[in-house]
């Protein structure tokens, strides 16, 4: 695992404006100075209620499910070292060693693709859309989206599921979800696509009254912890982490937190999963 350094890089990169932050590798311990070795946890840092950094500290679901994880693998709360990822950048961080594992709302790829491994899912979300609140009459579900223009972020997987629903529809790819939301209220996207509590934190942080969820599901998103490939006892610690949260109740608990700080509701049909890796 990695020790913590802060480079000259990442101070200038904190400074730099929000909107040019998706590729930042900005990277923090939890509390101080860490003390021993350290294991670098790849979160998000722009989804509230799964992943935010505000203030220096990092908060939200994924935050929690990697502080568990990385303690029951014997870490304190000082030697973990966040960093921020992207749907984009999430593999290629992980393949070039600047991350341990990555834990930030990213799907379990059913087909197993080589190269990809993962521990999970530790939660299931629901792809669904986001729009402006004045197009809730005209786009009622997926099929709406017929000669529409739907954004997703780079990365998330979101646009398959999208192209397998309903033909006919532009799919307009950005950096980060953030970029999609200032597209569909700037007229330039119909909907932004991805999971639903991705979009209940976007709808908290845009505002509300001008955003609106359609409400009405067309896929299930399998949310995974992603590792080394190559590396299957890290994936089979993992494992066993992630079902010990579950039994202690700590699971529970993360999610009624994230229920609470942005409105979400979870689907009990769905949650909690059955867990697993691709080396099982």
């Amino acid at each position: 695992m990695q020790r913590w350094r802060r480079s000259a890089a990442a101070i200038l990169c904190a400074l730099m404006l929000a909107g040019s932050l998706g590729g930042c590798d900005t990277s923090a311990p939890v509390f101080g100075q860490p003390d021993g070795p350290t294991i670098a946890v790849g979160v998000p840092r722009d989804l509230p209620g799964l992943g935010l950094l505000h203030d220096g500290d990092y908060s939200g679901f994924d935050v929690d499910v990697a502080q568990y994880v990385a303690k029951v693998l014997g870490y304190a709360r000082k030697q973990i070292v966040f960093k921020s990822i992207t749907p984009q950048t999430a593999q290629s961080m992980l393949d070039a060693g600047r991350v341990d594992m990555v834990v930030s709302s990213l799907p379990m790829d059913a087909r197993q693709r080589w190269g990809l491994q993962y521990a999970g899912p530790y939660f299931v979300a629901r792809q669904d859309l986001l729009i402006r609140r004045d197009s809730r009459a005209a786009i009622t579900g997926v099929q709406s989206l017929a000669d529409r223009i739907v954004c997703t972020a780079r990365g998330s997987g979101a646009d398959a599921n999208i192209v397998a629903a309903v033909h006919g529809v532009t799919i307009q790819i950005r950096d980060t979800y953030s970029q999609c939301v200032t597209a569909l209220l700037a007229g330039e996207a119909d909907a932004v696509s991805a999971d639903d509590a991705v979009i209940s934190g976007l709808m908290k942080s845009k505002g509300r009254q001008y955003l609106s969820m359609v409400g009405r599901p067309f896929a299930q998103v399998p949310y995974a912890i992603r590792v080394h490939y190559g590396d299957p006892e890290l994936s089979s610690k993992i494992l066993a982490a992630l079902r010990s949260m579950v039994r202690d109740g700590s699971w529970r608990q993360a999610v009624e937190t994230m229920q609470n700080d942005i409105h979400y509701t979870m689907d009990p049909a769905l949650n909690p999963p059955v867990m697993r890796s691709n080396t099982d």
